[in-house]
């Protein structure tokens, strides 16, 4: 006697409900199980897209993923047929949640221009509410399109595009997200243009996170952002934050920084957590830019602080010199991931005489015992005059950086473009100014973050955005 199948007897909505959960691939193998499954999966709201699913586990055993990826171009173009297909299924259905994450691409030949911006203005046809994008393009420049700043559904959007050569400048002419709660952008150019168009037209953005991305611009400031993440970004113009409403706060700080960020009003932030990164590689540029930084974060509640590199207890220091009263201050976690924490107690000893309330100091660090011992008992002197303070030592590394060395190689690699798009941008800009004085026209050329455009046509293009525009 066969068994009863209780799964097919379930409704498609229990049965979508159950397949939102895989990714989309395995969704759409379940076509192939009988009749009642062989359309299922085109209902389901949400479509999750990861090139890590298109490569074999016995191949990549045997070979580096990137070389794999990069000799099997078939691969790439199974991946870009599937989306193709299951997004032409789905005209006229409504998508929930889009994600889609694609890295070390081959060629753009192989599929004659890149896709993703075309997947993009699909997807966001169909109303979603979630949206999540992450590409590492070879050769061709992945633009993102105006419609993906104008979708009245969007409650969460994340666009991380990891580009080879300069990040894409992000200039929409219009953005109108009235439902957008959640932005997280990586890789891009931000001018002050596109900060003030985003402020305004987010009335109910409440987290924004900037990862490794170039900040061209002198302040942020509005009064509805709860929570902020400036995670490897890189100004070459100190920044001046100013958020009433902001609660939490994530920010890094490198050595190599000429300037730095200002935090101030704040009056509701409860949680602050601030890595202090340095590489060899780079001489100590500018100490200003973490002298302040503290300064604003006097109401913060609980504060985390991680120091990586061989000049982050000099950062530290620098950063307490002028130490504030954190008068809400209860509790302060060090990660220490190179044993610098040591030659910076007295700092310590300086904090938590201005913290009149804290209750717990914990600390992790991942040098070698001998150190940690030695550490520990400094510490405990430190914390033994403060009657209310507790010492806690951390046997687990804590979650706040977990790859500080990947993001370490990123900033560098994101600070020698940035700076060099500035140097081109500081001289286009002196150029112009010669040119008017001698009547002439405006720059010679385009600039670089143009360049892309030309392609498609001016005009093509403009009435493109246009329509998305009005989408």
């Amino acid at each position: 006697m066969r068994g009863i199948d209780g799964i097919s007897a379930l409704p498609d909505s229990v049965l979508e409900h159950i397949l939102s959960s895989l990714p989309t691939k395995k969704a759409v193998g379940t076509s192939a199980l009988s009749k009642r499954w062989k359309n299922v999966w085109a209902s389901v709201p949400v479509l999750e897209f990861d090139f890590a699913d298109f490569w074999s586990e016995d191949t990549f055993s045997r070979t580096k993923y990137s070389t794999y990826v990069n000799e099997h171009s078939e691969c790439h173009e199974n991946f870009v047929r599937l989306i193709d297909a299951v997004l032409a299924s789905r005209q006229g259905q409504q998508i929930d949640r889009f994600t889609l994450v694609w890295k070390y691409q081959v060629k753009s030949y192989h599929y004659h221009g890149h896709p993703v911006r075309r997947w993009i203005k699909l997807v966001l046809r169909q109303s979603p509410r979630v949206l999540s994008i992450y590409v590492k393009p070879s050769d061709t420049d992945v633009e993102v399109p105006g419609i993906a700043f104008t979708c009245s559904s969007l409650e969460e959007m994340k666009l991380q595009v990891d580009q080879e050569e300069w990040p894409e400048v992000l200039e929409p002419k219009l953005v109108n997200l009235p439902s957008l709660k959640r932005l997280n952008l990586g890789y891009f150019t931000i001018k002050a243009d596109f900060m003030s168009k985003l402020l305004l037209g987010c009335p109910k953005l409440e987290e924004l996170e900037l990862y490794a991305c170039g900040l061209n611009l002198s302040q942020i400031s509005c009064s509805n952002l709860k929570s902020l993440v400036l995670d490897g970004c890189c100004n070459f113009a100190e920044i001046r934050v100013s958020i009433p409403s902001l609660q939490y706060l994530k920010v890094t700080i490198m050595s190599s920084q000429t300037a730095g960020f200002v935090f101030e009003n704040m009056p509701l932030l409860v949680k602050a957590s601030v890595c202090f990164l340095t590489d060899v590689e780079f001489e100590r540029a500018f100490y200003n830019s973490e002298a302040k930084i503290l300064n604003g974060l006097s109401s913060v509640t609980n504060l985390d602080v991680v120091l990586h590199g061989s000049e982050a207890a000099g950062m530290l220091k620098h950063a307490l010199k002028n130490c504030p009263y954190f008068e809400n201050l209860k509790a302060v976690h060090f990660e220490n991931f190179d044993g610098c924490l040591i030659y910076c107690l007295d700092m310590i000893d300086r904090l938590v005489w201005h913290s009149p309330i804290l209750e717990k100091l914990t600390f992790y660090c991942c040098k070698d015992l001998c150190d940690e011992i030695e550490l520990l008992e400094m510490l405990r002197e430190v914390v033994s005059e403060h009657e209310n303070c507790q010492l806690v030592e951390s046997k687990q590394q804590g979650h706040i950086y977990e790859s500080l060395d990947e993001l370490k190689k990123l900033l560098l690699r994101y600070m020698l473009r940035f700076e060099k798009m500035m140097m081109e941008v500081t001289a286009a800009e002196v150029d112009a100014e010669a040119e008017e004085e001698d009547g002439g026209g405006g720059v010679g050329g385009e600039a670089w973050w143009e360049e892309g455009e030309a392609g498609e046509g001016e005009e093509g293009l403009a009435e493109e955005e246009e329509g998305d525009v009005e989408q």
